[in-house]
């Protein structure tokens, strides 16, 4: 692909991220005290956790680059950076360790250009701080909750 190829898309990922964190932010909390699910989530977050996290891995030789915005609003969007294609939005609280997500939609780009849609059933991950070699806040995921995140060191942007 040309370097204008490139650069072209990542102004529609760029674009295609802001529509949807905007159309999540209207979205109203179907259950804003507790999660019924899974036992907690009390609709609060945790201030240290808004941000940007981005995580890396190196797939198919080459590397891929992830997001994941924790927004004040409990709303939080996670996507493959090079590619608009492949992407979960959702709502998400904190307590006692955990995030619990709510209202949790999966996106994927087909080959014909069109977007599936796939809900996701609420879950939750434990979570903790800490600081990499290089003095860096990082953010560590377990995947105790059986949540679609996996488990991996997460570092703030």
């Amino acid at each position: 692909m040309t370097k204008k190829g490139l650069n072209l898309r990542k102004v529609v990922t760029i674009v295609a991220c802001l529509v949807v964190t905007t159309m999540f932010a209207a979205c109203d909390r179907t259950n804003p005290d507790d999660d019924d699910k899974n036992g907690g989530g009390n609709g609060k977050i945790d201030a240290k956790l808004v941000g940007i996290w981005e995580y890396s891995s190196y797939y198919n030789g080459s590397t891929e680059y992830y997001n994941f915005f924790f927004n004040k609003d409990e709303t939080f969007h996670y996507f493959l950076i090079q590619s608009s294609e492949y992407s979960y939005k959702g709502k998400y609280s904190t307590s006692n360790g955990k995030i619990y997500f709510t209202n949790v939609v999966f996106y994927r780009g087909q080959s014909d250009g069109s977007v599936e849609k796939y809900d996701q059933p609420d879950s939750w991950v434990g979570y903790v701080f800490d600081k990499n070699e290089q003095g860096k806040e990082r953010l560590k995921l377990d995947n105790s909750g059986g949540s679609w995140m996996g488990s991996t060191w997460w570092l703030k942007k």
